[in-house]
């Protein structure tokens, strides 16, 4: 019992531990940029009525400002010759042949609160309208032909400010005279009168705006949603 119990030494292994850099974090996936593509243009219903006014006939010999001026002034200062009638009321036979709710507004006649007004403009092209004093009365009869130029106005925003033309004559834009803050979208189109046979050159005339009218619809409707716009 009194034998000591003699214990080995331990060895003890030194182990050298290298510090280890920290694992970088892994890439997060960026996803890709996708440009969002761009909605629809605003645009304003399908109006649920459309009228046509007398069209103005404006002498040969009228002031050479602006065209959107020489409009401005026309609508208010001339009257409607009678073949000028003649073709508002044809417009309104072809616009209702193709579809479109139409009726023919009469001289004096207070527009409607709703829907839109097409209204124009004849610019004669007659030396004997060159002749004519400036106020007097200009026919598209006596007239060797005119070119036409279409307004339309949203008669529930302005009757009196047009928020298109259709068939402005390129050849006589001109930055003189326009007012700067009336800015309607022009649609090109050649709109023309050409003196011939009565019945034949209203019937082609009603036709060129009727189909110029119809076939700018969404044109139209996004030129009106433009001009409300705040």
């Amino acid at each position: 019992m009194g034998d000591s119990i003699a214990v080995a030494p331990m060895a003890v292994a030194q182990v050298s531990v290298a510090p280890t850099a920290p694992a970088a974090p892994a890439p997060v996936a960026t996803p890709p940029i996708v440009a969002t593509p761009a909605g629809p243009a605003p645009m304003v219903p399908v109006p649920q009525a459309v009228y046509v006014a007398d069209f103005i006939a404006v002498p040969a010999n009228a002031p050479e400002s602006g065209l959107l001026a020489r409009l401005r002034d026309a609508l208010h200062a001339h009257a409607a010759s009678h073949d000028a009638g003649l073709v508002a009321q044809a417009v309104v036979q072809r616009l209702n042949h193709m579809g479109l709710a139409a009726r023919y507004l009469a001289s004096g006649e207070p527009p409607p609160v709703q829907g839109w007004l097409i209204g124009g403009v004849f610019h004669l092209q007659s030396a004997a309208e060159s002749a004519a004093a400036p106020d007097g009365p200009a026919s598209v009869t006596d007239a060797l032909g005119a070119e036409v130029s279409v307004t339309v106005a949203d008669l529930e925003h302005s009757a009196d400010t047009p928020f298109a033309v259709i068939g402005a004559p390129p050849r006589t834009m001109s930055a003189t005279g326009q007012s700067s803050t009336w800015h309607p979208v022009l649609v090109p189109a050649r709109l023309a009168f050409e003196r011939a046979d009565r019945n034949a050159a209203v019937a082609a005339l009603a036709r060129q705006i009727a189909d110029a009218v119809a076939g700018n619809m969404t044109t139209l409707r996004q030129a009106d949603a433009q001009a409300i716009a705040p």
